[in-house]
């Protein structure tokens, strides 16, 4: 198990050519919610929350995890305590999640509403943001 002294942390998100890099690298999920949608929190602070299905990915499994549907969402309880190594949100308006022991978690956008949101900060530590993967096509917006 990797310890989050042995990753960079992100502090800002940062524009590439086709995706934002977000800052949730080297954090650990330290909460798994369910209600009509999957949220994980990321040290307190940050929250990833999925309302359309998306995948995840374990070593030796690929699972198709659907918040509305709570028989398969028992995986998603093995991502507690996992650290983000990397973290970006496609401008397509999809999201990857990278964490430690070959894990990750990848959501496409969903064309009948939001598929995903993030929001988080730590006001003066770090700014507060919001993130938000409208329906397909449109790409992903920022508050």
């Amino acid at each position: 198990h990797r310890g989050m002294s042995d990753v960079m942390v992100e502090p800002t998100i940062r524009e590439e050519e086709d995706h934002f890099v977000l800052p949730l690298t080297g954090r650990e999920v330290d909460q798994v919610c369910v209600d009509y949608a999957v949220t994980l929190v990321i040290d307190g602070t940050d929250t990833v929350r999925l309302d359309s299905p998306f995948t995840v990915s374990f070593p030796d499994r690929t699972l198709l995890i659907d918040p509305q549907r709570l028989d398969t969402v028992a995986p998603v309880l093995e991502l507690f305590r996992a650290v983000i190594l990397r973290a970006w949100a496609g401008k397509d308006g999809s999201l990857v999640l990278m964490f430690d022991d070959e894990r990750s978690l990848r959501i496409e956008p969903d064309p009948d509403g939001e598929a995903w949101e993030i929001g988080g900060g730590l006001p003066p530590v770090s700014p507060s943001y919001r993130i938000v993967a409208l329906p397909t096509g449109s790409g992903i917006e920022f508050s």
